[in-house]
């Protein structure tokens, strides 16, 4: 466990040079109320519409943060471009197969959202992403708006494991371009891709249309630029145990209730969206406790023991998920969780103990976490997060054994501090936080 630990984060840490957290490109906004913003855009590499866009005037001016709902349209220079608008979206179309209902079922709902705009013209052609399937929108002038979307549904006749797929786009392209024949024989061949949707649609606007002239299209910038990014760093700070020793039994009160620092690496691994990362880290901390050395029994037979204390260093592999929630001059609010896996390093005797003491016979010198995640409450500013976490664990000696897997009686605090290293090449090459 503890090897897998250490590798994960060097190999986050060699990429971490390549990491993409916030990317401001040159762009425009434009407001509910008509006014056109221009400067940068943070890109997030969106899959499913934005919700929200920060924008700011100069790489030197402080960040302002739009909801969707505030915005008409967002385009990034030479880059991708979404437009305010309100679909007919089905809401029950599926392709992931733990989702799949049986029965091939349709719920179109209005929904107001950012949507992606890849033609735009005498015909156009809009993409919205939703977790579940991927929906395009066709729109001409003098009919209604067409919705497409992949489905899939599981059998209704004997065959209950079968899984059918329920998009009949060519059929609707056929209908939809009933009056252009260029455009209803194309829908015949072409594959449910935005390139494929485009090219029936741009037969339309070059055949058929009065102006006989192609959509302008923003499709080959229509992807993602990455689909994930790297970041690492260093952390430091102070850590409060609240941690019984094994010797607990014959001990008592806590042995180890004070404050030592801590410091470390940690890496991330941001999604898409950059509201979610994999987060890993590895630190060390000094503790000390007490420990049992038993000594055999005395002629009437009772047990004989010497109680010592010891001091170590922990080392603390931890694997979890952060979420941040934008702020406006570019910070961040961030929770998560995590699991960690504890070893402890150099044990060794404390001044005034006996040197025939054995330290290695302590056992397990360190409580062991429960099965609740340790949880985390941050906020970042470019390069700097601070941090506040903690972790419940349960020592080998506690009785209740189900009840203590979870909530244990013991804990251990941490606040933290952590800084950002390398570049981040998801900046402009002028701005370099």
């Amino acid at each position: 466990m503890l090897k897998r630990l250490l590798c994960l984060l060097l190999t986050l840490s060699f990429y971490a040079s390549d990491a993409q957290a916030q990317a401001y490109e040159p762009g425009w906004l434009v407001r509910t109320n008509g006014d056109t913003l221009r400067g940068e855009l943070e890109n997030g590499f969106w899959l499913e519409p934005p919700t929200f866009i920060r924008y700011r005037r100069t790489p030197q001016s402080p960040s302002e943060l739009f909801p969707a709902r505030q915005l008409r349209a967002v385009s990034f220079k030479g880059g991708r471009y979404f437009r305010h608008e309100v679909l007919r979206l089905d809401r029950a179309a599926e392709v992931r197969l733990q989702d799949l209902k049986r029965g091939n079922y349709v719920n179109m709902q209005p929904d107001s959202v950012l949507a992606e705009v890849l033609l735009s013209g005498p015909v156009e052609l809009l993409r919205v992403v939703r977790p579940g399937a991927t929906q395009f929108v066709l729109r001409r002038p003098g009919q209604p708006d067409l919705s497409l979307s992949e489905r899939h549904y599981l059998s209704d006749g004997p065959d209950i494991n079968r899984i059918i797929d329920g998009n009949n786009y060519r059929n609707q392209l056929r209908l939809y371009f009933a009056d252009c024949p260029a455009a209803a024989s194309l829908a015949e061949r072409i594959p449910y891709t935005a390139a494929g949707l485009a090219e029936v649609a741009q037969a339309y606007a070059v055949s058929c249309t009065p102006g006989k002239q192609s959509a302008q299209s923003w499709l080959a910038q229509a992807a993602p630029r990455r689909k994930g990014a790297f970041q690492a760093g260093v952390l430091a700070g102070a850590r409060y145990n609240n941690i019984a020793s094994p010797a607990s039994s014959l001990t008592e009160g806590c042995t180890d209730c004070a404050v030592h620092p801590f410091g470390g690496l940690y890496a991330e691994l941001l999604q898409p969206s950059r509201i979610t990362a994999f987060y890993g880290e590895l630190s060390l901390s000094p503790f000390h406790s007490k420990g049992v050395y038993y000594l055999g029994f005395d002629a009437n037979g009772n047990q004989q023991y010497s109680i010592f204390e010891y001091r170590a260093l922990l080392l603390t592999g931890r694997l979890g998920v952060r979420y941040f929630i934008p702020r406006p001059h570019d910070q961040q609010l961030m929770v998560g969780f995590s699991f960690e896996h504890n070893e402890v390093l150099g044990l060794n005797l404390a001044p005034g103990n006996s040197s025939n003491t054995n330290p290695q016979t302590t056992g397990d010198a360190y409580a062991s976490p429960t099965l609740i995640p340790g949880l985390m409450l941050g906020w970042r500013y470019q390069r700097f997060t601070a941090s506040i976490d903690g972790q419940l664990y349960r020592s080998n000696n506690d009785s209740g054994i189900f009840y203590y897997n979870f909530l244990g009686g013991k804990w251990a605090t941490r606040l933290g501090l952590s800084y950002r290293l390398g570049r981040n090449p998801d900046k402009l090459a002028h701005n370099h936080n």
